[in-house]
């Protein structure tokens, strides 16, 4: 016997099929319409105009969106991909794009191919110019930089110009980048066998940016945060005379320098907290052999995690750092005056030297907008070009939750979860009266405030063109 529950349950009993273009992914829309605001595409476009063929064929403009679109997107990252794209009107309607404006498979493996022979260093003048129009917009008055080197795996790809093994222990890349903040800022794209302080990238990369920030924002305190790959005297030496900022740089654990520091009475240590975890420290000047003069450095021993766990001495975790804060008057003198004395303190010292897992963050962020570490082609010269349009990308991507979504999402999710909320949504474009409307459910419309989207998304502040 039917329960009144029963009765009353509406049951579906037929499909159809329907000519409405509607698309699972009604949020790309409004992250093109942001990209579209910043003139990022003009801006591209002044860079890149040789890469315009014929008048038969797509724009640039056309395949920088797709692209674009490709990565933020994220449901499939093959190139096949985009023939499944093409076929698909509602997806043409949300890139505001007819059927036949969207790029086949191998209309974009020929695009990536006009890219073989571009070096690295326009790439990262796209980037020069996003990280200043980010400065203008966030206006901080102290500059924090992280410089790493990040491995892209691809050990079980097929061959790949410029897989070598790395340090990992695993065939890949390994490009070279800084980020500040969330932004990855710059980059060098490299294989697999470049060493993170190879040659003189970490000096010309670092001595690039500072000369930018002081031309085209203003000369803040600038502060330069590495790993111990980059403890070099030559590498400090420039820092501290050619570009007079300051450094963090975790230091090499010499068998003299423990020896030292075991010597030292518990006394000359210092208790240092933060959140859960709890450090003992000493500081001391030291000069190695080769160095022509004595630097700040600063032991450190990691006593609890971050849940409070109390380590045993044999798991814990020794650091030495070294630095250049409070050792010249002048920049002393910068630094007080842009608000930035706590900066003299160790603790502060240990806790920016900490915050170093951050930068990595950005790493894990990349690889989750990429969703694999796996590059598609086979010439090194193609993947170069991916790899900046993925950092691209990514650096759109963070600027985008900080102009727009900031009310939705929190600014520090990762693409897994921004896709999910802000992507991942239906939505259907219809035509009336010789308009286009977007129309989105309406619980969906009042969650996400589509309407303040629309909005911010409309009224961003504009990259300058140069």
């Amino acid at each position: 016997m039917a329960t009144k529950h029963d009765q009353k349950q509406v049951k579906i009993s037929k499909v159809e099929m329907t000519d409405d273009k509607m698309s699972g992914r009604g949020g790309l829309f409004f992250f093109l319409r942001y990209v579209e605001n910043i003139h990022f595409y003009s801006f591209f476009e002044k860079h890149f105009h040789f890469l315009e063929g014929s008048n038969k064929g797509l724009s640039c403009i056309q395949f920088l969106k797709q692209i674009l679109a490709f990565f933020i997107d994220g449901s499939d990252l093959s190139m096949t991909g985009f023939d499944r794209r093409k076929t698909d009107e509602a997806y043409a309607a949300i890139l505001e794009n007819t059927p036949d404006q969207m790029a086949s498979s191998h209309q974009i493996k020929r695009f990536f191919r006009k890219f073989i022979l571009v070096p690295n260093w326009l790439y990262r003048k796209i980037l020069l110019f996003l990280f200043i129009w980010r400065l203008h917009i966030e206006k901080p008055e102290i500059i924090e930089l992280f410089a790493d080197s990040m491995v892209l795996d691809n050990d079980d790809a097929k061959k790949r110009q410029g897989v070598e093994p790395t340090y990992k222990r695993k065939k890949g890349f390994q490009p070279f980048d800084i980020n500040w903040g969330p932004y990855q800022v710059d980059a060098i794209f490299r294989s697999g066998d470049a060493h993170c302080n190879q040659g003189t990238d970490f000096m010309k990369a670092i001595g690039r940016l500072v000369r930018a920030i002081r031309k085209y924002y203003k000369d803040v305190p600038i502060i330069v945060l590495s790993d111990s790959g980059f403890m070099d005297d030559q590498n400090f030496r420039f820092l501290e005379e050619r570009l007079k900022i300051l450094y963090i740089c975790v230091g090499k654990q010499y068998p003299d320098l423990r020896e030292y520091v075991q010597r030292l009475p518990p006394k000359a240590f210092r208790a240092f907290s933060q959140q859960q975890e709890s450090w003992r420290y000493v500081e001391f000047g030291n000069r190695l052999k080769t160095w022509p003069k004595f630097r700040r450095c600063i032991f450190t021993t990691l006593e609890t995690e971050e849940n409070g766990q109390l380590l045993f001495e044999f798991a814990r975790t020794d650091v030495f750092i070294y630095t250049n804060i409070g050792q010249d008057k002048e920049l002393t003198a910068k630094l007080i005056q842009a608000g930035g004395k706590a900066y003299l303190k160790a603790e502060k010292i240990i806790s920016l030297n900490h915050s170093r897992g951050k930068g990595e963050l950005n790493h894990r962020s990349l690889k989750d907008l990429a969703t694999k570490e796996q590059l598609p082609f086979e010439q090194f010269g193609m993947n170069r070009a991916y790899y900046y349009f993925l950092v691209i990308s990514h650096f759109l991507f963070e600027a985008y939750k900080h102009d727009v979504t900031y009310d939705v999402i929190p600014i520090t999710s990762y693409p897994s979860t921004f896709r999910r909320r802000l992507i991942d949504f239906a939505a259907k474009v219809i035509s009336t009266g010789g308009k286009f409307i977007l129309k989105i459910n309406k619980f969906k419309f009042q969650e996400l405030n589509i309407q303040k989207l629309w909005e911010l998304s409309g009224t961003p502040q504009p990259i300058l063109i140069t």
